[in-house]
């Protein structure tokens, strides 16, 4: 009689690469890539952010880095609609926010009350931030769909 531990067995493992090869094994090395940048700058961008204001930006671009990092979608090309979504969502994101923050440096320079853009650029930064957010949730679910498409088709072949 043979025993045959969990990972010799095709059923407790149903992913169609689970050796850790293949275009589906994992996070690409572009997203992982990202990940790691977008990771660094975050904390960076918010230590120094309090010294230099402008440094807060930073923070904002690691943030957007590691959205879009997290958005891959399955296969060969990992850059996928979502990941085009969450670009677009997070260059609003930050555009909005380098905006924002010249009304209030401009305001401050000139000893006067914001104007009635300022509000305006702050709603639709929020807005590029919420669309992100669900941009990057698009790209995880869509990967979880396949994964478990593709397992379950694993599991009726064998």
């Amino acid at each position: 009689m043979k025993t045959m531990s969990p990972a010799d067995d095709d059923r407790q493992n149903p992913l169609p690469s689970s050796s850790g090869k293949g275009p589906d094994a994992g996070m690409p090395l572009g997203a992982r890539r990202l990940v790691l940048i977008g990771g660094l700058c975050v904390p960076v961008g918010l230590v120094a952010g309090p010294y230099l204001l402008g440094l807060q930006l930073l923070a904002v671009g690691g943030v957007v880095a590691v959205a879009v990092a997290l958005s891959y979608g399955p296969g060969r090309t990992w850059f996928s609609r979502w990941s085009w979504l969450t670009v677009a969502a997070g260059a609003l994101w930050m555009a909005a926010t380098i905006a924002y923050w010249g009304t209030i440096v401009a305001a401050a320079d000139a000893s006067a009350p914001l104007s009635g853009w300022s509000t305006v650029l702050f709603y639709i930064g929020v807005g590029g931030l919420v669309i992100m957010a669900a941009a990057t949730a698009g790209g995880v679910l869509t990967r979880y769909r396949f994964r478990r498409t593709a397992a379950a088709a694993a599991a009726a072949r064998g």
